[in-house]
């Protein structure tokens, strides 16, 4: 018996070493980093000039590895998920650890979604085919909300209008509000696993069949389905009624966002997962066999090709004049935009995962296993 008892109080002391909470007093921030991409058309471009040179400000170490998403930012909040089912907290200038959340049996692919006092994540089963949406109340350090879905959710939330909008794997398209509350859903039944983004009412993704799919935000009614060529597991971009997409061919496309026509299509010759990035002029995309990409928005026209040994999946941060590309071969390098030269490279102990984030004058970058890192640029 009284070997018992203490065996009790072991796993008593064990369990509340590893306790699950983030609590944190809530200010409202004017200019967050909530979502993948940042804006609801995914834009991977800050109007800075970098230099060529870095220095780490900090390191903290998770538990998992990480999904192709990105870190979020709220106030002086980082937060970032793991494929572990895990949800971690810094403070952003010292990267001390404010808390974390854990969902066991899961896997958390989506940028965790911050706003004010919410945190807002789905955790996908990893042997079930369905999806816990949690709303969490980090001032109070509570679960407010965990509603069931069937259909994992794989791809990266929506921010439209203060209600999120997201896909499944099994390709139903949902919108809630910040109660918890369902606003409409949408069965294309095809499965999906490619970002989607929105711009003027409508959200747009491509699915496994090769069909671009855009639906009306305010409703979710089926605006048109243009099918295109093979599989969208990337993402899609938006910009200025242009949809930029990479798809299984290895092609990367424009295409009308009014009706889905395609305007151009450039061959990359191999597969493409990356969400491609923009600024301007340009369109910059990498594929799996290591080839990295600047395209002319209007003519499709290639303006510079550079050819790495490593995996390019992971969608690049744009500036004014510098490219921060993670590579999966343990680097993250720094390119010149106008020609491709590679400036400088961060060597990894562990394949780049994250797209870059450039917040607050500060470079977030992660790579496995579940190390979260913040640089400075300097002169």
């Amino acid at each position: 018996m009284k070997l018992k008892l203490i065996f009790i109080s072991l796993l008593l002391i064990i369990t509340g070493c590893g306790r699950s909470i983030i609590k944190y007093t809530a200010v409202e921030d004017k200019d967050p980093f909530q979502i993948f991409g940042r804006t609801p058309a995914r834009e991977f471009f800050v109007s800075v000039d970098l230099s060529d040179s870095l220095v780490l400000k900090w390191e903290s170490d998770m538990y998992g590895s990480f999904p192709n998403s990105s870190v979020s930012i709220y106030e002086n909040l980082v937060f970032i998920n793991d494929l572990s089912g895990r949800i971690y907290c810094y403070n952003i200038e010292t990267g001390k650890q404010v808390g974390k959340l854990k969902y066991s049996k899961g896997a958390v692919l989506s940028t965790p979604l911050p706003f004010r006092s919410l945190l807002i994540f789905p955790v996908a089963r990893e042997k079930e085919n369905y999806t816990e949406l949690v709303y969490y109340d980090y001032v109070n350090g509570k679960e407010i909300e965990l509603i069931e879905l069937p259909g994992r959710v794989l791809t990266n939330l929506l921010l439209v209008d203060d209600e999120i909008i997201f896909t499944t794997e099994i390709g139903t398209v949902y919108r809630y509000n910040l109660l918890g509350d369902r606003i409409w859903e949408t069965h294309t039944r095809v499965p999906t696993r490619c970002n989607p983004a929105f711009e003027n009412d409508l959200i747009v993704f491509g699915n496994d069949n090769g069909e671009i799919i855009a639906l009306k935000a305010s409703n979710g009614d089926s605006v048109y389905v243009s099918k295109i060529g093979n599989g969208f597991q990337g993402g899609v971009t938006i910009d200025s009624g242009i949809i930029y997409t990479g798809n299984e061919n290895g092609n990367l496309y424009a295409i009308n966002l009014n009706d889905g026509g395609v305007i151009w299509q450039f061959e990359t010759d191999s597969r493409i997962v990356m969400t491609p990035a923009y600024d301007s002029e340009n369109i910059y995309l990498g594929n799996l066999s290591g080839n990295f990409f600047s395209i002319n928005k209007k003519t499709g026209k290639k303006n510079w090709q550079i050819n790495f040994k490593g995996v390019l999946n992971s969608t690049p941060l744009v500036t004014n004049n510098k490219i921060i590309l993670p590579d999966v071969l343990f680097a993250v390098h720094v390119l010149n935009k106008n020609d491709g030269e590679v400036v400088n490279s961060i060597e990894l102990e562990g394949r780049a995962k994250l797209s870059p984030v450039y917040h607050r004058n500060l470079l977030f970058i992660g790579f496995d296993a579940g190390i979260i890192r913040a640089y400075e640029f300097i002169e």
